[in-house]
């Protein structure tokens, strides 16, 4: 079963037991510690094949290499890549619920990373990286993937006053909530929804971009 997911890395395991180490989440405690380590050298490893990428394919700023890291390497990168691969279909965990959570399947994605570079070197990483991370690399921009900083660098500029985000409501179950904040300034608000309270005042500050470019829309 493992095969398909090696064709789709793009890398063949000498040892698949390292892979197979990957794949055990740490919800299941014998495992915990191997896959922990994995996921800590992975972290480790993508963030440096980043940062190598970025300086070589960007002649930008700092300020701005830093955004566009940040952006590469976070949990939301690590899971869409991980869920591309379709890693959820080849992890094992203590409930099969797990197998689609965010945060599972971002430090599944940083294992699996962290089994690469002990089977085949640095290298071998590198070009797993370069190839599953191709369609983030295309899709970035400033606004979709860091809109509270793009938006509160606009509202500096403009008027000179920051936005205001405020909780409008937290519904749902405690394991699952729903959070509605709203973002604001001056005259200009607008209301979105996400399962944390980060994720609710990312998506608005997209919105309030949106409109502030578009006030007529």
């Amino acid at each position: 079963m493992t095969e398909a997911l090696e064709e789709k890395l793009g890398h063949s395991f000498r040892n698949i037991s390292l892979l197979k180490s990957a794949l055990h989440h740490s919800s299941i405690k014998r495992y915990a510690l191997q896959f922990e380590r994995l996921e800590f050298l992975g972290d480790r490893i993508l963030g440096a094949v980043i940062a190598e990428f970025i300086f070589a394919k960007f002649n930008v700023e700092e300020g701005t290499m830093a955004k566009m890291f940040a952006a590469f390497v976070c949990a939301d990168s690590c899971k869409a890549v991980a869920l591309k691969l379709e890693l959820d279909q080849h992890l094992v965990t203590a409930g099969n619920h797990l197998r689609t959570n965010e945060t599972v399947l971002a430090d599944a994605m940083e294992s699996v990373l962290g089994a690469v570079f002990i089977d085949g070197g640095y290298d071998s990483a590198k070009a797993v990286i370069i190839r599953c991370w191709d369609e983030i690399f295309n899709c970035y921009d400033d606004v979709n993937y860091d809109p509270k900083t793009k938006l509160q660098e606009v509202c500096q500029r403009e008027t000179g006053a920051a936005p205001q985000y405020d909780i409008v409501s937290v519904t749902g179950q405690d394991h699952n909530p729903t959070f509605t904040v709203s973002a604001s300034i001056g005259n200009e608000k607008v209301t979105a929804s996400g399962p944390s309270r980060k994720k609710a005042e990312t998506l608005a500050a997209k919105f309030l971009l949106q409109k502030l470019s578009n006030p007529e829309a």
